[in-house]
């Protein structure tokens, strides 16, 4: 059975969102304009307590932590929504958001970044991660790439939970873009990252190399195609 988030943690993200929207408004101004950005603050500010209300719980502090940042996220959308700004713009204003904050990094943190997070070490503590999160309505599975494979990690979901998220606020039109939570964060530590097969085919399939590059996905390079 489905749970949520605790009226504490609820009340905490609540308390929250007045800093990540200043984080946003000096770029939502200079893309979009003072009175677009007013009228985006304002619907994202009206929104969010009813988003948190519907924020699953996973009892894993990383999944937790993604689907918070995803509430977030969600206000936003809305707010950009009422402003007459589409998806498809939504996901290319974070995708550049993330990228813009990654340039602030020194090359060598984000290089170590890469590798710890491929690391052995780090690939068992993940894989507790997976079991946990499984247990609490997002099938997740992890493996290890062998000699005979070209990637070091793979991550199968079945169930995506973050769609499951936007669908529940209204919000299902992000469905194709969602994974670029993943990519971007990929780009920001490094490693290669490519996704064989969508929640279409009922498997998430997302393979992680050490070397290589980052190949998104067909409908998020098309936004950055238009």
């Amino acid at each position: 059975m489905k749970t949520f988030i605790t009226e504490k943690k609820q009340q905490k993200l609540k308390n929250s969102l007045p800093k990540y929207l200043k984080s946003k408004k000096k770029t939502l101004v200079q893309r979009y304009g003072e009175e677009k950005t007013d009228k985006i603050i304002a619907v994202a500010q009206q929104v969010y307590p009813e988003i948190v209300s519907a924020l699953p719980a996973f009892k894993t502090p990383m999944y937790d932590a993604l689907i918070s940042v995803a509430g977030k996220m969600g206000a936003l959308k809305k707010g950009m929504r009422a402003a007459g700004i589409p998806t498809e713009e939504f996901v290319r204003f974070n995708i550049e958001e993330t990228r813009a904050s990654a340039k602030k990094v020194p090359f060598v943190v984000k290089k170590l970044g890469g590798k710890i997070y491929l690391s052995s070490l780090m690939r068992r503590y993940l894989n507790g991660v997976a079991k946990s999160v499984s247990a609490n309505g997002w099938p997740t599975k992890l493996i290890n790439g062998t000699k005979n494979d070209d990637y070091a990690m793979s991550i199968e979901t079945r169930d995506c939970q973050m769609v499951a998220f936007w669908e529940s606020i209204g919000e299902g039109d992000t469905r194709p873009y969602c994974t670029f939570f993943d990519f971007t964060s990929a780009e920001l530590l490094g490693i290669g990252l490519r996704q064989v097969s969508t929640i279409d085919s009922g498997v998430c399939k997302y393979c992680f190399y050490k070397n290589g590059h980052v190949e998104w996905p067909d409908p998020i390079q098309q936004i950055f195609k238009n």
